[in-house]
């Protein structure tokens, strides 16, 4: 099936406003709500076997904390966090899995907690298939509009995500997705052929300003290069690498659990800070996956789509070693996404 047809997602809002509450209410075949984690009001995708699951939280931003097979959640949960809403804790609080925002350098500034943390509206259109809606964020005068549809047959998985330009001003700003998974798995992508660093990657570095990305020389002994393939271990010091690859997906293997990220990239266009496509950071308690689209100018009206597909690969052994994760990358099919132009 094609998981973009069809999801006219900028109807989204006019669809929350004017549908009646019965309608909202009424959930199609695998979809489900209730409590997830201490979150009363989770929307859960089921697969027609049993075998995959998908868990959105529309009140804390609209975010996926549960993508598993077999059970095993290939997203990072914290226990410390489940339940909370930005209502009870107006501080904010850390969440594990996947949420999107606008960029650059937009990420944790307070006055943008409606987007990445508040309550978004919801409802589910149709089968396998949950959307969300952003309040206007003040600051950047957008909104967050996302569609999550779970195959029904093979488990994959869709995420669109859409800016629109609600104000009345023209902007100018970029999709920023961060997926945090649990430490101690390996990370892999394929390096450019042509970067704008020299190595095809490169490491973020304290500098006498604060810290910047480095690549002509990058080296770390959880880091390591199998001709165009990088592997990087989620274990060791704390650290963060990028990367302008056009591949077209990221992959984190953990146990015997392979979670592909396949993403649109585009050829020529202007990424914000470093140029990269993708960034991978870890620490003893995550590995954090972050895909970013391209700066886009927006005028009032306007929306841009940043689309991604994600799946889940059951693998025979469990991936303990650098040579056991190259190994796994061999299991990641091509992508569905071609750089555009």
């Amino acid at each position: 099936m094609s998981f973009f047809r069809g999801l006219a997602v900028l109807a989204l809002a006019l669809w929350l406003a004017l549908a009646p509450a019965s309608l909202r209410a009424a959930l199609p075949a695998g979809v489900s709500q209730g409590e997830f984690l201490g979150w009363t009001n989770a929307l859960s995708l089921r697969d027609d076997h049993g075998k995959v699951t998908a868990v959105v939280v529309p009140d804390i931003g609209g975010r996926v904390v549960q993508y598993s097979r077999g059970g095993v959640n290939a997203l990072l949960e914290n226990p410390d966090s489940n339940g909370k809403t930005l209502a009870q804790s107006p501080g904010g609080f850390w969440v594990g899995g996947y949420q999107c925002d606008f960029g650059p350098g937009l990420l944790g500034r307070p006055e943008r907690q409606a987007v990445w943390l508040g309550p978004h509206d919801f409802v589910a259109p149709r089968d396998q298939t949950v959307e969300t809606a952003s309040p206007l964020d003040a600051v950047t005068g957008l909104r967050l509009l996302k569609s999550f549809t779970l195959d029904p047959d093979t488990g994959a998985f869709g995420v669109m995500q859409r800016m629109v330009n609600a104000s009345p001003n023209a902007s100018r700003h970029s999709l920023h997705d961060r997926t945090l998974c649990p430490a101690g798995g390996f990370a892999l992508f394929r390096l450019p052929k042509q970067s704008r660093p020299r190595a095809g990657w490169s490491l973020l570095r304290a500098t006498e300003e604060g810290s910047a990305f480095h690549g002509e020389q990058p080296a770390l002994p959880n880091v390591r290069v199998f001709g165009d393939l990088l592997v990087a271990q989620a274990a060791g010091a704390p650290g963060k690498l990028g990367s302008d690859t056009d591949g077209g997906w990221v992959a984190y293997v953990r146990g015997r659990l392979l979670f592909v990220k396949y993403f649109q990239t585009w050829r020529g266009a202007a990424y914000a800070g470093a140029g990269h496509t993708v960034e991978f950071s870890w620490s003893d308690q995550m590995a954090a996956l972050e895909l970013f689209s391209p700066m886009t100018a927006l005028q009032p009206g306007q929306a841009f789509d940043f689309p991604e597909l994600w799946q889940l690969i059951e693998l025979k052994e469990e991936v303990t070693s650098f040579d056991e994760a190259r190994a796994a990358a061999k299991k990641v099919p091509a992508s569905p996404f071609a750089p555009k132009k």
